[in-house]
């Protein structure tokens, strides 16, 4: 028996998606489009004059156009703009890729070197540590978070506010104590912008800070918050927070005031 040579083999579902996705899901003879007509593939070369299964020798083709095409070529012309696009699509899309991987590149260049930068600036705000790569960590967790502008402000204000010094050296206790409050202050901040009463009730807490004996200072600026939302006055609250002696005396004085 003869084996016939050009016997037609089945195109799979993924190729047959690959050529409908590269022709936009239209007929390259007449131009409809899915979901106005069925879509079939077509062989460029037909399979009886020997073509084969190629993505490039697949056209996406309409059901009616098909049909009727029987053993017709695409002309020569049709089949190199066909393929030449295919060839102009990859390498549209492989310069892309490569645009990305070195835009990327330029991106994690740009990201250390502002956490190198702002490492710098903290060791000279305090000297006599360096930061750790725990550190470096902690550091990068805010540039993800915050803006640049903002933690170096921040720093500044940490190291001014938390920062002891024994003999010109800043002490280890007051060191770590300074950096970890470097995120505190950010957050502080950004609330007090977004309600500028908040950072007069921190002012009040600094207050009761510098004067009270057992000061708490989560419960101070609770408090506080409670407080000035039942509509008790800033001057009122500074005026209390002057006058007490005892943390105790202070919760006292607040709790009184909610409940008139």
């Amino acid at each position: 028996m003869k084996e016939n040579k050009n016997k037609r083999k089945s195109i799979s579902k993924k190729l047959r998606f690959e050529v409908f996705k590269r022709d936009k899901f239209k007929c390259v003879y007449c131009g409809s489009s899915a979901p106005d007509v069925v879509l079939q593939v077509d062989h460029i070369d037909p399979v009886s004059n020997g073509g084969d299964n190629n993505i490039l020798n697949l056209a996406t083709s309409c059901f009616d156009c098909n049909s009727g095409k029987s053993n017709r070529k695409l002309d020569d012309q049709t089949v190199l703009k066909q393929q030449k696009d295919q060839l102009d699509e990859l390498q549209e899309r492989m310069e892309q890729i490569e645009m990305m991987v070195e835009w990327q590149k330029g991106l994690k260049n740009i990201k250390d070197r502002i956490v190198y930068d702002l490492k710098e600036f903290w060791e000279e705000l305090a000297p006599g540590y360096s930061i750790t790569e725990t550190g470096l960590k902690q550091i990068k967790k805010l540039t993800r978070e915050y803006e640049y502008k903002e933690i170096r402000e921040a720093m500044e204000i940490s190291s001014n506010q938390y920062l002891n010094f024994i003999e010109e050296s800043v002490t280890e206790e007051s060191w770590d104590k300074a950096f970890s409050k470097i995120g505190g202050i950010i957050r502080v901040r950004r609330d007090s912008n977004q309600n500028p009463d908040l950072k007069e009730l921190f002012y009040i807490r600094g207050i009761l800070k510098n004067r009270v004996r057992y000061f708490n200072s989560s419960l101070a600026i609770t408090l506080l918050k409670i407080a000035h939302e039942k509509g008790i006055s800033i001057e009122k609250l500074k005026k209390i927070a002057l006058q007490v002696d005892y943390m105790d005396d202070f919760e006292d004085e607040i709790n009184e005031l909610i409940e008139e």
